[in-house]
């Protein structure tokens, strides 16, 4: 964190850690050795020669030349592994680095404009720590007065950052600290804004997808032309892809980002899809995806920074259930995994502090985990994960003498620390005696504070969140406009409070003291850092909860007892169906079967997630259970055509305006609330498409709302392909300021884009039909590249893949219909179409379908033209018509929309119901398994209190495949126990439970989205 003063500075030199000088030989005498073997030995001798362990075993004899350690009453364990950090990792914007957001204004780019993948953005596989790694970083000091003795290293900025290195924490030259590299490559998935490519987390994963095909075409093509380079062009040399192919080669770990479940699930498919050999960072959520991880073989890298309450949050801010639970439940994935089999090593994720570090530990010992778990994962499991288990991880004969003597383990909330040994040479002589003569502590600081320091440019507000122990270490962070730093070596003597705190600047680390003597609830002192000198006044704003923070929770929160398997049977119920079953009979009710005649008094049975049976006097199987339908309506699933929902990250890619190597399917958000909200009106599948920023955007995913299944579970099986395109205002950008500089900046250049876009695609079909031709005649070409971008564009001209484009104006509507009919492909929707009513032959003709709002107009230019009967007009000429929501809130109660077209112009109540039904499927082509009630169908079917097209009406249940997925009693039970469990999870009795107001597991929503989904800006017409 970089403090005022410490900015202030930057120019000072940091303080080097110095080495001390070692003689000749070490003894540890008469200690307990917990060798990380298994095998404790009391009473034991350790002999180090040459920073190696030269003997382990009592009863040893001592050279006389040694110095000599007493171990009586004290352990020696091996070193601590931080199994990933970027201790000593100098940053840089070197390489072919660019900058893609994060700081400035995320919708322009902050460096040179990439045009695509090819320009391989923040992506350098070449860079190891190992070759300029900052030896004097004062957090390698840090980490090993901790008990950390060694570290995996790697640089954290970009896509491909580099290499890692495994590296001793000692005080020597950079070089020297250099045990083994390269021990993995990593993946980081960082996402930024329009600025430049790639922005959105799709557009991340579709560009590592891309540089891992590159890497194996490059490596095909290495082979053939080593089998026969005669009379071929030579493969040049590539240093971004060659690092790749030959860490694939030598089996390295490949370290992706996986904290949550959806992370995993992409993390391991990425991992089988290129044959890495994975290991997931993060594994906060591991909880949940225990079968898959133990199934895929990956072990797991586990971050201690635990999920806490946010800082600085409104105090009447509300918790949602998951939040609470996951909260809970994360700290006892470790125990989880131990429990699997599944190997785990510990990183310090994004820690600052080693306190926070050993606090982390604590917690997941707290929620079940073993210390000799604990231990294997801090030493022995990553000494094996990277390769380096025959020389450091175990007190053994000839290992490197990675060592730490202490009272107990470090991480145990009593330890002290007397020495350390990295490669041979003891640190900490002395520090024990340094706090023997200490004052024991006379205030205790715990708290928050408010702090202010007079510098010369004026005075500078902080605040500090302190936390004291009975030996009066303090721990915590500060935090100011400039950022937020972690303490080290806090502690209170009498009434006197000092800590430090370092800050990485460009020219070195920067170190700053305080002291401060502490009187009541005020403190006055001064903060020190090189020459200068800065007065720091403060006062206490609140004191700590009662009892202590704990480890890693809130004080009310530690008081709260809760087990894991509660919160797990609650965690079904909140996300996942009613009733398992999905046999039975709906018997007596009005039946809307959209495709034929509606029955009244009619039953519709259902078997094995299919309807079996429709009609008046249907039969129904004995013993199968039945559903009174007396008085209520059933109908077909609601189908929303056009839906933003249950995406993680930006659902654009707005950097280029082409992004069709982008995929809805990649970042499907299983657990988004806005599915479970969305079967509470009815909806039962739906669309979910890329925005608008770009002439042609990424792929859809069609998706039914099977809630509680993973990302997976819920794609609709046989759906075709689609992917957006987006003509007018939107993705033309010309709208001063907004987005990248990017052409195109006029509707004629639009059109011009996606045709260019059809051009290239043809040939790059032509490549491929070529190869496969030479292949076909015996011969070993070398295969072209595959260009992720052009493929869906092939697939569109071959008709395998659906076209559904965002429009406005009648003039662009032709446009596009005309170049689909020069290109040869057939346009499957035009999305809002609100001029559709103008040119509804030609649509008709052409054989599009049109999927549009109900009443939205006027909310910019280009809608100024809308009517409300623009979908009854369509109709009438015979387009395949839908109504969408293209809104989180109005998806809810598309039905309603629906019945708008019977008062703006005069449909007949099936041709409403067709609208958000069996037209949607149509146009989707997935009308031969839903969208009407017939047999064989899917039972995706929703029952009614009230005709479905009446404004009073309600859902009552609403089930998909058969499953019951939404139950209107059931929610009201589901809602209580969530509440109930909440008030248990932070201490809130009867009389502080809130009355009835809306909490963030509510089914209903007051708020409609934002919005700024499908347009490339919030849409004024959102919020009506």
């Amino acid at each position: 964190m970089a403090l005022a003063a410490c900015a202030l500075l930057a120019a000072s030199p940091a303080l080097l850690a110095q080495t001390p000088e070692p003689p000749p030989f070490y003894a540890i005498t008469d200690v307990e050795v917990v060798t990380g073997t298994g095998e404790v030995l009391q009473g034991a001798t350790v002999l180090i020669a040459d920073g190696l362990i030269e003997a382990v075993g009592q009863g040893l004899e001592v050279p006389g030349d040694a110095r000599v350690y007493e171990g009586a009453g004290l352990k020696l364990y091996p070193g601590m592994v931080d199994a990933l950090t970027q201790i000593g990792v100098k940053s840089d914007n070197g390489g072919n680095q660019q900058s893609s957001g994060g700081g400035g204004n995320p919708f322009q780019p902050s460096g040179p404009q990439i045009r695509g993948p090819e320009d391989r953005p923040r992506t350098t596989p070449w860079k190891s720590p190992a070759d300029d790694l900052d030896a004097a970083a004062a957090a390698i000091e840090s980490w090993r007065e901790a008990g950390f003795t060694s570290a995996v290293v790697a640089p954290g900025d970009g896509f491909f950052p580099g290499q890692a290195a495994w590296i001793n924490l000692g005080g020597g030259e950079a070089d020297a600290l250099v045990v083994a590299t390269p021990i993995a490559q990593r993946i980081e998935f960082p996402t930024g804004g329009f600025g430049t490519y790639p922005g959105s987390l799709m557009g991340v994963l579709s560009y590592v997808r891309q540089v891992l095909e590159d890497a194996d075409h490059h490596a095909d093509a290495l082979a053939i032309y080593e089998r026969s380079p005669a009379g071929r062009q030579r493969p040049e040399y590539d240093r971004t892809l060659e690092p790749l192919i030959a860490a694939r080669e030598a089996a390295l770990p490949f370290l992706l980002p996986a904290v949550t479940g959806p992370q995993i699930d992409r993390a391991l498919a990425l991992g089988r899809r290129y044959e890495l050999r994975t290991v997931l960072v993060g594994a906060h959520q591991a909880y949940r995806r225990l079968d898959r991880i133990a199934a895929s073989g990956a072990p797991v890298i586990v971050s201690l920074e635990w999920p806490e309450e946010p800082k600085d949050r409104a105090p009447d801010a509300e918790d949602a259930f998951r939040d609470l639970a996951h909260r809970r439940l994360a700290p006892s994935t470790p125990r989880r995994l131990a429990e699997a089999g599944i190997p785990f090593a510990f990183t310090s994720g994004g820690l600052k502090n080693s306190g926070d570090v050993w606090k982390g530990v604590r917690a997941a010992i707290a929620a079940g985990l073993s210390e000799q778990a604990a231990l294997a994962a801090l030493t022995t499991t990553p000494a094996e994960l990277f390769g380096v288990a025959d020389r450091v991880g175990t007190i053994e004969k000839g290992k490197i003498a990675n060592l730490v003597l202490a009272t107990a383990a470090p991480w145990a909330e009593d330890a002290e620390i007397h020495h350390v040994f990295v490669d041979g040479h003891p640190y900490g002589d002395g520090a024990e005696e340094e706090e023997e003569d200490a004052e024991p502590p006379s205030v205790d600081v715990s708290g928050t504070w408010t702090l202010t320091m007079t510098t010369p440019g004026g005075e500078v507000e902080m605040t500090a969140e302190l936390e004291q122990g009975e030996d009066g270490k303090v721990t915590g962070e500060i935090r100011s406009e400039r950022g937020e730093t972690t303490l080290k070596d806090g502690r209170v003597a009498a009434n006197v409070l000092t800590f430090e705190v370092s800050q990485e600047t460009p020219r070195g680390t920067m170190d700053a003291s305080y002291r401060a003597e502490v009187e009541g609830e005020s403190l006055e002192g001064t903060l020190s850092a090189g020459p200068m000198s800065f007065e720091v006044a403060g006062a206490r704003t609140s004191a700590a909860p009662a009892g202590g923070a704990g480890d890693g929770e809130s004080g009310d929160e530690a008081e709260v007892e809760v087990a894991d398997s509660e919160l797990e049977e609650l965690w079904r119920l909140y996300q996942g169906p009613v009733d398992e079953g999905d046999d039975f009979a709906i018997v007596g009710a009005t039946v809307h079967t959209v495709s034929g005649e509606t029955i009244e008094n009619g039953t519709v049975v259902v078997q094995g997630g299919e309807i079996r049976a429709v009609g008046r006097g249907a039969r129904v199987p004995g013993g199968l259970r039945t559903i009174d339908g007396a008085g209520l309506h059933l109908i077909p699933g609601i189908i929303d055509a056009h839906s933003h929902i249950a995406v993680e990250g930006s659902v654009n890619e707005g950097s280029l305006n082409v992004t069709s190597m982008v995929g809805i399917e990649d970042v499907v958000d299983p657990d988004d609330i806005s599915i479970y909200r969305a079967l509470a009106g009815g909806v039962t599948a739906i669309n979910i498409l890329h925005g608008s920023a770009n002439p042609i955007g990424g792929k859809n995913a069609v998706i039914k709302l099977r809630w509680g299944q993973d990302a997976d579970g819920l794609f609709f099986a046989g759906a075709p392909p689609g992917i957006k395109f987006a003509l007018g205002e939107n993705p033309k950008r010309s709208r001063g300021g907004f987005g990248p500089g990017r052409y195109p900046a006029t509707r004629m250049c639009v059109i011009d884009v996606i045709r260019q876009a059809f051009v290239d695609a043809k040939a790059y079909q032509k490549e491929w039909r070529d190869y496969e031709a030479a292949r076909a005649a015996g011969r070993e070409p070398i295969p072209p590249r595959r260009d992720f971008e052009l493929e869906p564009l092939v697939e569109i001209l071959e008709g395998e893949r659906l076209v559904h484009a965002h429009c406005y104006r009648a003039d662009e509507i032709l446009q596009l219909i005309r170049l689909a009919d020069e290109m040869g492909f057939q346009i499957a929707t035009l999305q809002h179409v609100l001029e559709g009513y103008k040119v509804a032959d030609e649509i008709a003709a052409h054989g599009a379908g049109a999927s549009t709002f109900s009443d939205w107009w006027g909310y910019k230019v280009e809608a100024y033209d809308a009517i409300p009967h623009n979908a009854a007009l369509m109709t009438e000429r015979g387009v395949l018509v839908s109504i969408n929501s293209d809104s989180g809130e109005e998806m809810r109660h598309l039905n309603h929309e629906a019945a708008k077209t019977i008062r703006w112009g005069g449909l007949s109540e099936r041709e409403a119901l067709a609208l958000v039904t069996l037209n949607p499927a149509r146009q989707l082509r997935i009308d031969d398994r839903v969208g009407s009630i017939e047999v064989g169908k899917d039972a995706d079917l929703v029952l009614y209190r009230g005709h479905p097209l009446d404004a009073s009406s309600v859902v009552l249940k609403t089930f998909v495949d058969g499953r019951l997925y939404f139950d209107l009693e059931a929610d009201r039970e589901r809602q209580q126990a969530i509440d109930a469990m909440k008030d248990r999870l932070v201490g809130r009795g009867e009389d502080e439970t809130g009355d009835g107001e809306q909490t963030p597991d509510a089914t209903p929503d007051a708020t409609p989205d934002p919005d700024a989904t499908d347009s490339a800006e919030p849409r004024q017409g959102a919020a009506r």
